[in-house]
């Protein structure tokens, strides 16, 4: 017997079918998963599409890296097509749809089979480094993705021995959940707590909703839960809806993101966040905790923005810093003024106030109040709050004693533009903010203002932020010359004390930024407070001092009214934010330049119902006071205009002032129909 025949395995004779036959064949020119692949490709393309078949080819030889001619592709296609026996083999179903139904109808059995099961983002101990065996929990989460919510299990890796367990995000250790630069990076799926997972895409969506809409949690969680109920409404077979929970979702995107900034801005390796999402009393101490160490984090990162930056100018990057105010953004926050600061020792204790938000919905309360201020805890601070309000206004008057007159106003001689520290009594909510600009648009600091903008309090956050990072040399302020003013009055006493951190100030060039400076009327503020004054030596020369005018919520907030100012007349007050939309046809149009690319859309959805007749006219409307408003500000010009004419004239001819009062009631009528038409 032949040696080779006797190892060779014995040949068995096996009928086959004709459908068998017919897929050994189609097997010897193409494997099974690219066949496969091929019948996907031809069930997903229309039939319409040109070429259809030279794509499949190119799409298959490109993928699987092989030569397969377009006949031999067709011939299968065409093959498998016009016989039902062979396209039931390769028909597909959706994994989703047979494991729902499994679940509906089989809800015991069922219990473990979901769409996706997320593993540790490592199954080795962080600390012994030994090979960990994952398990999966018994419980299933909810993924919350951009257009659907579908079950998961979570599974997790425990050391007995160094008491570890490992999550797919992060890792436990003694009590405190820790986030690494590792686990950082497994975030397609963001699970901290609790029954529900956050698919990444749906972080990033709420990210550009809140920077490009100023959209708030609520509100984004409110239109996801409309958007899914209605896409499940429209589906076939109505399914039970997971709701987004707004507090898990807003907890989640902040700790998340605080980790991703601390590893950004930092070389730490691991980052401890609050054990439970959902204990708010644990997250906000977390938050009080790691507040100032962030702000000295981001102080640090953006104020060396020079050192990494690849876009700006290098003549003129990080030149000047631009301090501005900004009141619209302001919040409810607790009347207990009597905060200070003494982070600065050179300026001693700030009144500065507190920052909480009062209580709103306990019973039996101050809800004027914190839950740290109520009247029953705070008795005898009336005395030492009206001590510390009236030093912070004593200094602000200071400074600007030359402009007072003898009875205690300020006089006619007083820019027409300054700040005080004196605070509204009536006002109940906070004063917005101070933000620190570099002249590249980089905002390097920011102090949130419980208190009015007083200039101690703008040299208080000036200061804070060249504590943790360096400013450049020239400083532009909406109102430097009072500040300048302050400085030269203080510096070297007890409220504003000369040390090696503080000497520069007297010498620090200062200007006003050239949207503002036309606004005032000192003498100095006409010759060495303007940016381009001689006395500066060319510092300010290049460089773009509007930056913090520039920025999109300004515009779109500051330089705009909204219909409920209109009604209550805020167009008709003289102010600084009134003489900048009303201003000289010059200045209208520098701000038209500035702002139209980034409003123009959003004022007329929002005002003007895109009529482009009417949107149109707003941007052409020179001088005029602002959007549908204008019929009205003719009208109360005219109105004052003809009531100085009536008085003037009102002894010297009856007739004439019959005459101009019949106007007058015509325009009053003009005007309560243009009321009417913006309501």
């Amino acid at each position: 017997m032949d040696q080779n025949n006797h190892f060779s395995p014995p040949m068995i004779s096996v009928e086959i079918t004709d459908v068998e036959h017919a897929l050994i064949l189609m097997m010897r020119s193409m494997s099974l998963d690219q066949i496969i692949c091929v019948m996907m490709l031809n069930n997903f393309l229309p039939k319409e599409l040109p070429n259809k078949f030279n794509h499949i080819v190119n799409i298959i030889n490109l993928y699987f890296m092989k030569c397969y001619e377009i006949h031999t592709i067709k011939t299968l296609i065409e093959f498998i097509s016009t016989h039902s026996v062979y396209s039931q083999l390769f028909q597909q179903h959706s994994l989703s749809d047979m494991m729902q139904k499994y679940k509906v109808n089989n809800i015991a059995e069922s219990e473990g089979v979901n769409e996706l099961y997320l593993k540790p983002y490592t199954t080795e101990c962080i600390r012994c480094k030994k090979q960990l065996k994952a398990t999966f929990s018994h419980r299933s989460k909810t993924i919350m993705s951009l257009a659907r919510t579908y079950k998961a299990l979570v599974s997790t890796c425990v050391c007995q021995d160094c008491n570890i367990r490992i999550f797919p995000n992060f890792y436990i250790d003694n009590n405190k959940k820790i986030f690494t630069v590792e686990s950082i990076k497994n975030d397609q799926y963001v699970y901290l707590n609790g029954n529900q997972i956050f698919e990444q895409n749906l972080l990033i969506d709420f990210d550009h909703q809140l920077i490009q809409n100023t959209v708030s949690f609520e509100g984004y969680t409110n239109a996801y839960n409309a958007k899914i109920k209605m896409i499940l409404e429209r589906q076939n077979g109505q399914r039970s809806m997971t709701y987004l929970n707004e507090k898990n979702f807003q907890m989640t995107w902040l700790l998340v993101n605080i980790v991703k900034f601390s590893f950004m801005t930092t070389n730490d390796k691991s980052i401890a966040i609050p054990m439970s999402v959902r204990d708010v009393d644990e997250c906000n101490d977390y938050f009080l905790m790691i507040k100032s160490d962030l702000y000295e984090k981001f102080v640090k990162f953006w104020t060396r923005h020079q050192r990494f930056t690849k876009t700006c100018d290098p003549a003129t990057c990080s030149r000047v810093f631009i301090v501005d105010g900004h009141q619209k953004a302001n919040r409810l926050i607790c009347q207990h003024k009597d905060i200070f600061d003494n982070t600065i020792p050179e300026l001693g204790p700030v009144q500065m106030g507190c920052l909480y938000s009062p209580l709103r919905k306990a019973s039996n309360i101050d809800h004027r109040f914190c839950q740290h201020h109520q009247p029953s805890k705070v008795l005898s601070s009336a005395m030492c709050h009206m001590i510390h309000e009236n030093r912070e206004t004593d200094l602000d008057k200071l400074a600007l004693a030359q402009f007072i007159d003898k009875d205690g106003r300020f006089n006619d001689e007083l820019c027409n533009v300054f700040r005080s520290g004196i605070n509204n009594k009536s006002k109940i909510s906070s004063y917005g903010f101070l933000a620190t600009f570099l002249n590249c648009s980089v905002i390097v600091g920011f102090t949130e203002q419980p208190c009015a903008e007083g200039m101690r309090r703008v040299l208080h956050h000036v200061l804070t932020i060249m504590r943790f990072g360096p400013l450049p040399a020239a400083m532009c302020y909406d109102c430097a010359c009072t500040l300048k003013l302050f400085v030269d009055k203080h510096f070297g006493s007890d409220n504003l004390k000369s040390t090696n951190f503080t000497a520069f100030l007297p010498s620090l060039p200062m200007a006003i930024d050239r949207f503002h400076v036309k606004n005032h009327k000192r003498a100095m503020c006409k010759t060495i407070m303007r940016p381009d004054h001689e006395c500066h030596k060319g510092v300010y020369n290049a460089i773009n001092t509007q930056v913090a005018e520039q920025d999109l919520m300004k515009h779109c907030i500051n330089q705009l009214f909204t219909p409920n100012e209109i009604i209550r007349g805020r167009h008709n007050e003289v102010n600084e934010r009134t003489d900048k939309i009303k201003g000289k046809p010059f200045d209208y149009y520098q701000l038209r330049r500035d702002i139209q690319p980034i409003s123009l859309v959003a004022i007329g959805a929002a005002y003007f119902n895109n009529d482009p007749h009417n949107i149109r006219g707003f941007w052409d409307s020179v001088g005029k006071i602002t959007r549908g408003n204008q019929k009205r500000g003719r009208v109360f010009r005219r109105r004052t205009q003809t009531q100085a004419f009536v008085s003037a004239r009102v002894n010297r001819n009856d007739d004439q002032t019959d005459e101009q009062s019949q106007e007058v009631d015509d325009d009053q009528s003009d005007e309560q129909t243009g009321s009417q038409l913006l309501l």
